[in-house]
Parts: structure tokens; C-alpha cells; sequence
């Protein structure tokens, strides 16, 4: 267990939200990210919702990325801006061998539209059954896939159920986009909307100091 001061001492914070209905295998997915990109520091769970915190060192920055993971029962549909609000990025998570959990992430697509969230990717997961058992009935194709993900302006994936390469991309595409919404050297103003928390690192920065100083006069 590291101490509080330890758990503020990064760069960046981003928060990322996993959804999608129950059995699509989030818990799976969201496994093979924290177990094998980055370093797990907490890890909390109930019945409504699993979190877990992971550092993720890259080009000498320290990012602090918590992963939201809501369950995906029908009841949960009204909690889920409660859950998406300040997100950086959601994963919206189908299973590609069950038809009626691509009908449904639609669902959730639209709810979570209401959330102001600047990275959004769609994955169908367990590909490796729709592959390699002849007896999965009207699987998702990969082109309705990719017709989803570009209606809401979205990349598409397909991942597997065993193993971690397929996700490995995920991460690539996902970290890649969190870089992009930071400017380089960060500045305050235009990081403002983008739901990325700034860490101690950052914010004891002279030069940081400096282009906040530059920017209160505009709030006044």
C-alpha cells in the first residue's frame, strides 16, 4: 500500500471507464491492461463498480490512470453518467459472438454522448471464439463494427479472449490519444476541458507556475 503523497506524485492523471453489458469480459480486458501495462497501486471493488489505479512510466513521465469498470446490467443504464462524468476516455466493450451485446453498447453509446469525453473507442471482444467455433449463431462482422465506431466518430478493434497481444494495441491507440490532448510544455488554458488532472510534478513546475499566473487575469 503506498502512502497518500506517493499516490499524488505524477504527471498526468487520466480516469478511463470500461463499459459495456455483463459477460462481455471487462473484467478480463481490464486485467490484461493493469497486470501488463503499468504498475497496479490500488484496487477496489463492489457490486457496482471496480476501480483500479495504475502508474505507467513513459519518456520519463509519470502518468497515473484509474480504470473505472461498471457493471452492465440493465439497472446500472441510469447510473452511467454518473460514472462517465470526468472521464478522459471510455472503452465501450461487445462481445463479437453474442449479436444482442453489439445491439445493446449502441445504448450505451448514446447515454455516455452526454458526457463531454474527448476519446472514445469501440472493441468486440472474445474474436477468438467467433474464429475458431462454428457454432456461434449470427456473430458481429468486423465491417458492422467499424460502421458503428465511425457513426460516433470512434476507431473499432477486435481483441481476443485469451492472451494479451490484441489488447496491447487497445493500450497503444488509447495512450497515444491521452498524449495528444497534453500540449507541449502543458498549458493550463488549453488543457481545460480535456478531464486531465494535473499531478504535483506538473503543477510545482516554475514554468507551469508561470502560464497559470499568465492566464488568472482572464477569469477575473
Amino acid at each position: 500500500m503506498q502512502s497518500t503523497s506517493e499516490l499524488e506524485d505524477f504527471h498526468f492523471k487520466f480516469k478511463i471507464s470500461i463499459i459495456g453489458d455483463t459477460g462481455v469480459g471487462k473484467s478480463s480486458f481490464l486485467d490484461a491492461i493493469t497486470q501488463n501495462l503499468g504498475k497496479v497501486v490500488e484496487n477496489e471493488q463492489s457490486t457496482e463498480l471496480n476501480t483500479k489505479t495504475t502508474f505507467y512510466i513513459d519518456d520519463s513521465y509519470m502518468y497515473k490512470i484509474v480504470y473505472f469498470d461498471m457493471q452492465g446490467k440493465e439497472r446500472h443504464h441510469k447510473y452511467i453518467q454518473q460514472y462517465c462524468n470526468g472521464s478522459t476516455g471510455i472503452i465501450f466493450l461487445f462481445d463479437a459472438s453474442k449479436r444482442s451485446t453489439f445491439e445493446k453498447i449502441e445504448q450505451w453509446i448514446v447515454e455516455c454522448e452526454k458526457c463531454d469525453t474527448p476519446i472514445k473507442i469501440l472493441v468486440g471482444n472474445k474474436i477468438d471464439i467467433v474464429m475458431t467455433k462454428k457454432n456461434v449463431l449470427n456473430p458481429v462482422t468486423k465491417v458492422e463494427g467499424i460502421g458503428l465506431a465511425r457513426k460516433y466518430g470512434m476507431e473499432y478493434f477486435e481483441t481476443s479472449s485469451i492472451g494479451e497481444a490484441s489488447i496491447v494495441q487497445v493500450f497503444d491507440h488509447l495512450f497515444n490519444s491521452l498524449l495528444n490532448l497534453i500540449p507541449n510544455p502543458p498549458d493550463p488554458e488549453a488543457l481545460m476541458g480535456k478531464n486531465v488532472v494535473l499531478g504535483k510534478r506538473v503543477s510545482s513546475d516554475i514554468k507551469f507556475k508561470m502560464a497559470l499566473a499568465d492566464m488568472l487575469p482572464n477569469y477575473d
